[in-house]
């Protein structure tokens, strides 16, 4: 079994494919459960690696299953795949080929790693004792893709779970992990905001759902600001509003959408209740009809201590203590949260952002990836699970 060093010279070794294969991905993105071109990459490459291929779940969804050559307990490592619904404003020999779709969040990267480790551990497979579940998910940037997988089974047999993101906030050669709640939990919600249509020149005789939607998201944000406690952290944010046809005539109705997020369940449960309450009392008492939907949720991710422990000090023996760190919480969300649900597990995040500070952020137009993280990645996680297969 190969150790730190021969890790990282294979690992570097791979470098131009590495390279190569996240460009391909970033050229053709797909969107949540189209990802059919990108599936079919995956797949035939870990058929041609020997892993025991599972297409089609959650749609677009590919599991290859690595079987070590002695018993042993049964990891599982997870990789997003799909883009999100951005116009790119770059000009690279990359740039997305797909208009109107991004990878603006790094999942090409996240692609790219996950083949790699599995080509590498594939070369070992004899020596392993346990087995590695490689599972390539879709539909992540709407949160939609775990759960269709977990009920189609791909939990089946799983021990624990790993996986990475690629993390502009941080620089190359850098790895961060937190135990315990590290990303926050997200609702989708929808308001739709009934009034009457008029003419613009007498509101008299209209009510008016634009200034009624303008007054729900002003009003809404002093939700988080008088009601949450500043230690039980909440955010709420709007996406769209739409509705209207042309500047004269009062719109008969607004749609507006967004997302709430926070650490706690009481604290999520709380938000829902209050803004649909606000919501549907202050349309009424301004002659409008509200009404409220929650389109999809996901829970917090929560790292487990003593995985996240085995990952610290697998990324400290890559990379050395200084380059890891213990991470703040964040309020972005990802439904790896239900994998970490099913069995104990460590989501953590390699360090991205360009050296030189010209580091869009993430899910921007502009944004990009410094790709000697993709190596940095690669050793990490390559050697979690090592670590934790010997260990089990």
């Amino acid at each position: 079994m190969f150790d730190v060093a021969e890790i990282a010279r294979l690992a570097e070794a791979h470098s131009p494919e590495l390279v190569a294969m996240r460009r391909d991905f970033h050229r053709y993105p797909e969107l949540a459960f189209t990802e059919n071109r990108t599936s079919g990459i995956i797949a035939e490459k870990l058929e041609k690696l020997g892993l025991e291929v599972q297409t089609g779940i959650a749609t677009t969804g590919v599991v290859g299953m690595l079987r070590g050559g002695k018993p042993g307990k049964t990891v599982m490592v997870r990789a997003d795949i799909d883009a999100l619904p951005i116009v790119e404003d770059a000009e690279t020999e990359y740039t997305s080929r797909n208009r109107g779709a991004m990878h603006a969040c790094g999942h090409d990267g996240h692609i790219a790693i996950g083949l790699t480790v599995a080509e590498l551990l594939a070369g070992q497979r004899n020596e392993l004792t346990g087995n590695i579940k490689f599972v390539f998910q879709p539909a992540e940037e709407i949160v939609s893709g775990a759960k269709p997988m977990i009920d189609q089974g791909v939990m089946a047999g799983v021990d624990a779970a790993l996986g990475l993101h690629l993390w502009n906030d941080d620089l190359p050669g850098y790895a961060g992990m937190h135990a315990g709640p590290s990303m926050a939990n997200v609702d989708s919600i929808k308001l739709i905001v009934r009034g009457k249509g008029g003419h613009g020149s007498q509101p008299e005789k209209a009510v008016d759902s634009v200034m009624v939607a303008c007054q729900l998201v002003t009003t809404l944000q002093t939700l988080v600001s008088r009601e949450i406690a500043p230690s039980e952290e909440a955010v709420l944010s709007f996406g769209t509003i739409n509705g209207g046809f042309a500047s004269n005539i009062i719109a008969p109705e607004v749609e507006l959408t967004g997302t709430v997020r926070s650490f706690l369940p009481e604290v999520r449960e709380k938000m829902i209740r209050r803004i649909e309450e606000l919501a549907v009392g202050l349309g009424k008492a301004l002659r409008c009809e509200v009404k409220f939907e929650v389109v999809y949720s996901c829970p917090a991710v929560v790292n487990n201590a003593e995985m996240t422990d085995l990952v610290r000090s697998s990324a400290i023996a890559t990379l050395g203590e200084k380059k890891v760190l213990d991470l703040k919480p964040v309020m972005g969300s990802d439904d790896m949260a239900l994998f970490l649900n099913e069995v104990p597990g460590c989501y953590f995040v390699i360090g991205s952002g360009n050296p030189n500070g010209q580091t869009f952020p993430h899910h921007h137009p502009g944004f990009d990836i410094d790709e000697s993280s993709l190596v940095v990645g690669t050793r990490v996680m390559t050697q979690a699970v090592l670590d934790y297969l010997a260990r089990a």
